[in-house]
C-alpha cells in the first residue's frame, strides 16, 4: 500500500491511504443540527487508482473503509467505493478552511474561529476519514478559543471533540496540553504545579513548552510564590522566541507586574540616582530586569501594542548601555616597508 501526502507543493492535499479491509457501504450522513448556512456539503476529492489513473469525485458520506460519492457536483446518482480497491483518496482543501487558516496565521483568532466552526459542520460527512477537514476545523476552533483565552468555551468544545481523524503528532500532543489549560480554568493550582513541572522536564516543542510554563507561572503567582512565578513566566516568554505572541505578551506583563509590586523594587525606585542607591541589591537588579522587559515589550513582545500606562515609568530605569569610546587617530606615521632584496 502506498501513502501519498500531496500532489504538489501548493495544492495542500491530504492523503487517506487505502485500507485493505472488507468492503463496507456507508450510510448516508445525517444532517447535523446546524443552521442552513452550514449544512453539510459534498467534499471534493481525488481518487488515485492502482494503475496511476485518477478521477475527481465529490464525497457525500464516508466510513473508515468506504466512501459514497458523486462523479460531479450536480449528479443525482451516487456510487459506493471500498477504499481497499484504490491506491489513495485525497481530500482537497476547501475554501472555507483555507480562508480560516489565513485569518489564523494573521492572528485574527475570533474571525478564524467562526470559519473553522463552519468547516467542521460543512464537511462532517467525511469525519471518519483521516486528516479530514471537519476534524481539522474542529481542532483549530479549539486552538482559536485557547489563544483568545476563552477557557470556558474551550472546555465545552473539548467535550464534543473527537480526535479520531487526527494523525499528525503535533496535533495529538496539543490535545494533551489542554489538560494544563483546564487546570488553569479550574484554578487547580497545586495539581497544575505538580503536572507542569514534571512535563517541563521532558523534551517538548518550543510552543508547547511556552504554554505549559505560562500555565505553571499562573499557578505559582496564585500560590504567592513570586520568585518561581517569575522563572516560569520568563521561560514562557522566551521558550519559542516570542513566536506564541499572546503568551509572550501576557508573560511580559506579568513579569513587570510582579516586579513592580515587590517592596524591594519599590525601594530601588525610591533610591534611584541617590547617594543611598545600591546597585548590588536584589531590588535594583529586578528593577533593571523589569525595565528591560518594558523596553522589549515596546519593540517585540507586545506584538505592536502600546506599553500599558502603569508600566511606562519603568522605561526610565532601563540599563544604561556604555558605548565604547572612539579611538583617537595615532600621530605616528606608518613605517615604510623594508626594500626587498633583488
Amino acid at each position: 500500500m502506498k501513502t501519498i501526502f500531496s500532489l504538489s507543493a501548493t495544492a495542500l492535499l491530504l492523503a487517506v491511504p487505502a485500507i485493505a479491509q472488507p468492503a463496507a457501504t456507508p450510510a448516508p450522513a445525517a444532517a447535523p443540527g446546524a443552521p442552513a448556512a452550514v449544512a453539510p456539503q459534498q467534499a471534493p476529492a481525488i481518487l488515485i487508482y492502482d494503475d496511476g489513473t485518477s478521477d475527481n469525485i465529490y464525497v457525500v458520506a464516508a466510513t473508515k473503509t468506504a466512501v459514497r460519492f458523486k462523479s460531479t457536483p450536480q449528479a443525482i446518482d451516487t456510487e459506493d467505493l471500498n477504499l481497499s480497491s484504490v491506491q489513495a483518496l485525497y481530500l482537497l482543501e476547501p475554501k472555507v478552511y483555507r480562508d480560516a487558516m489565513e485569518l489564523y496565521q494573521a492572528r485574527k483568532y475570533a474571525e478564524a474561529k467562526d470559519l473553522f466552526a463552519q468547516a467542521k459542520m460543512l464537511y462532517k460527512p467525511t469525519a471518519a476519514l483521516d486528516n479530514n477537514y471537519s476534524t481539522l476545523g474542529a481542532f483549530y476552533e479549539l486552538e482559536c478559543l485557547r489563544r483568545l483565552g476563552d477557557l470556558e468555551n474551550l472546555s465545552k468544545a473539548l467535550e464534543g471533540f473527537r480526535k479520531d481523524g487526527l494523525t499528525r503528532e503535533h496535533h495529538l500532543r496539543q490535545l494533551e496540553v489542554y489538560v494544563f489549560w483546564d487546570a488553569v480554568r479550574q484554578k487547580s493550582w497545586e495539581r497544575l504545579v505538580a503536572l507542569g513541572e514534571a512535563r517541563l522536564q521532558e523534551k517538548l516543542p518550543s510552543y508547547q513548552r511556552a504554554q505549559i510554563a505560562y500555565c505553571v507561572a499562573q499557578a505559582y503567582e496564585a500560590l504567592k510564590q513570586p520568585s518561581k512565578a517569575l522563572n516560569a513566566y520568563n521561560t514562557a516568554m522566551v521558550a519559542d522566541i516570542g513566536a506564541t505572541e499572546e503568551i509572550a505578551d501576557k508573560s511580559a506583563l506579568a513579569v513587570m507586574r510582579i516586579h513592580q509590586a515587590s517592596p524591594e523594587v519599590q525601594l530601588a525606585i525610591k533610591l534611584w540616582k541617590t547617594e543611598d542607591e545600591n546597585k548590588n541589591t536584589t531590588g535594583y537588579l529586578h528593577l533593571q530586569e523589569a525595565a528591560s522587559v518594558a523596553g522589549l515589550y515596546e519593540l517585540t513582545l507586545g506584538g505592536g501594542k502600546k506599553l500599558p500606562n502603569e508600566f511606562v515609568p519603568l522605561l526610565k530605569f532601563k540599563p544604561e548601555i556604555t558605548k565604547p569610546e572612539p579611538q583617537k587617530p595615532s600621530d605616528e606615521k606608518p613605517k615604510e616597508a623594508a626594500p626587498k632584496d633583488k
